[in-house]
């Protein structure tokens, strides 16, 4: 069985996740530094903003498809990485600037080449949008 993600290589593969110049820019965070998998989250403000006074879609897609790849992280081996090559996104419901938008993923099912995933925003305790994500999982890193 190969070697999961765990300690100091989960936490490297989690910072390099948020170095991201896209997700680095929309200020994006570890919901709990110790327990990458927990999620993110992100302030909206700036590049988050519509220029209107509420989150910008795309900001949120980018940190939807950031949390799956978080809750992915401790199902993948040292040598194995992943990308999204679909996802469905639901907006339900608007957050305003200056709101702390949290997004958690979860793995729903894991098979050797793809991963199923659920993702949920909230704002103010508030469900803003959900996301179901398939992820490919690529070989040898």
């Amino acid at each position: 069985m190969a070697e999961l993600l765990t300690g100091a290589a989960l936490a490297a593969r989690a910072a390099e996740a948020l170095e991201v110049p896209l997700q680095r820019s929309l200020g994006a965070r570890l919901l709990d530094p110790d327990a990458p998998a927990a999620g993110a989250w992100f302030v909206v403000a700036g590049l988050a903003s519509n220029g209107r006074g509420a989150l910008h879609a795309a900001a949120l897609g980018t940190v939807l498809e950031l949390a799956a790849y978080l809750a992915l992280l401790p199902s993948l081996s040292v040598s194995e990485d992943a990308v999204t090559h679909a996802i469905a996104t639901q907006l339900v419901a608007a957050a305003k600037d200056g709101d702390r938008v949290e997004v958690r993923g979860q793995v729903d099912r894991r098979t050797r080449r793809l991963a199923f995933l659920s993702v949920v925003a909230t704002a103010e305790d508030r469900t803003i949008a959900r996301a179901q994500l398939t992820k490919s999982i690529l070989g040898p890193r």
